[in-house]
């Protein structure tokens, strides 16, 4: 088989199971790693992958439902979703759709910390806009459980980062869409982890 796409972490396939198109997500061996080690790290990550999916899911986030996880071989099953990334998209759509999917997409992000969970690498390649222009949230690999404010003030300050660097000409709109999106479901609440990205902001500035 043939792969879909590679990244530093995985490789992903393309392929049908009962009649319908699925992704399969392989974490492959790294053999610069003890065998013991890169093993142990693979299982984790696969595992918890296919929890935090799972989760995200059940908190409102519309992420791609997972099929089956087959720890042994470090692969996880899920829907596949007919989409582009945001990231390849932000510079074809109107200034008034690209709010609205970033809107979303700060919704997504606090829903999940509203349910105290992080994505841990909130940028827009892991944001898929399908043909309805829905968008879905995907690699979980970095999400974390039992977060702290600290760690919400990183996945902001992340995409933060991500969109100086990738839509340094479309981020002042970009960010606005995200924090708006945030604070319409978090209120008050929102303020605290805005001043913590702030602050994190300028601890990178000045470290």
């Amino acid at each position: 088989m043939e792969p879909w796409a590679i990244g530093a972490e995985s490789t992903i396939f393309k392929t049908e199971q009962w009649g319908r198109p699925i992704i399969l997500k392989w974490r492959p061996e790294k053999p610069y790693l003890l065998k013991e080690i890169d093993e142990q790290l693979r299982r984790t990550r696969t595992s918890r992958e296919c929890k935090m999916l799972t989760y995200a899911r059940l908190l409102g986030v519309p992420t791609p439902a997972v099929h089956w996880t087959n720890l042994a071989s470090c692969t996880i099953a899920m829907d596949y979703i007919e989409g582009r990334q945001l990231k390849l998209m932000a510079g074809t759509l109107s200034r008034s759709l690209l709010h609205e999917l970033c809107y979303r997409f700060g919704q997504s992000i606090a829903l999940m910390h509203r349910g105290n969970v992080v994505h841990g690498d909130p940028t827009t390649s892991n944001v898929l806009i399908d043909g309805k222009s829905r968008l879905w949230m995907v690699d979980f690999g970095l999400a974390e459980w039992n977060a702290t404010l600290e760690m919400k003030g990183v996945d902001l300050h992340l995409i933060h980062r991500a969109l100086e660097t990738t839509h340094w000409d479309q981020q002042e709109d970009m960010l606005a869409g995200v924090l708006e999106g945030y604070m319409s479901l978090l209120g008050s609440d929102a303020e605290l982890a805005f001043s913590r990205m702030k602050s994190i902001r300028e601890r990178g500035r000045y470290h």
